[in-house]
């Protein structure tokens, strides 16, 4: 876990060459949600061996593998919806008062959604769906099932 949260302050800091107490305080001990939203950007990065491992240090930590997936589709429910909205002219504001979430996370979810296409994102929704009901239906194991879900990603 330890190795996880300086994986994250690394990604956090970007360019910069170095960290302070406030980066450590900001990124470090993440909730739930936060850690998920890095997991997206692991993905879209095609940083799938970090993806992988974050989702088996969440597990670790007793995360069931449907809420992390629930999360998940969530999230790219979100940066499809922020996106539609934002070709609409919304701006970030608008955007979140319309699908009542915080801006913060409209700001991010614009962000993220910019690297794909809308085509792109409404695939991994219906993937995230075809996983949700392998998860639920299966009797193959659901961390497997999981695993394999970001790897298609």
């Amino acid at each position: 876990i330890v190795k996880q949260e300086i994986e994250k302050l690394i990604l956090f800091l970007g360019d910069r060459t170095t960290i302070n107490k406030n980066d450590v305080h900001q990124i470090v001990n993440r909730s739930l949600e936060q850690n998920v939203f890095l997991l997206t950007e692991y993905i879209q990065k095609n940083k799938k061996t970090k993806a992988i491992q974050m989702v088996k240090d969440l597990i670790a930590m007793k995360e069931e593998p449907i809420k992390l997936l629930a999360l998940i589709t969530s999230n790219y429910r979100l940066f499809y919806q922020s996106k539609i909205l934002g070709q609409k002219g919304y701006s970030g504001q608008q955007i979140a008062k319309t699908i009542n979430v915080h801006p913060y996370r409209v700001k991010l979810a614009l962000n993220q959604a910019r690297h794909y296409e809308l085509e792109s994102l409404l695939n991994i929704i219906d993937n995230c769906a075809e996983t949700d009901y392998k998860l639920k239906s299966s009797y193959m194991d659901k961390h497997l099932i999981l695993e394999l879900f970001i790897l298609s990603l």
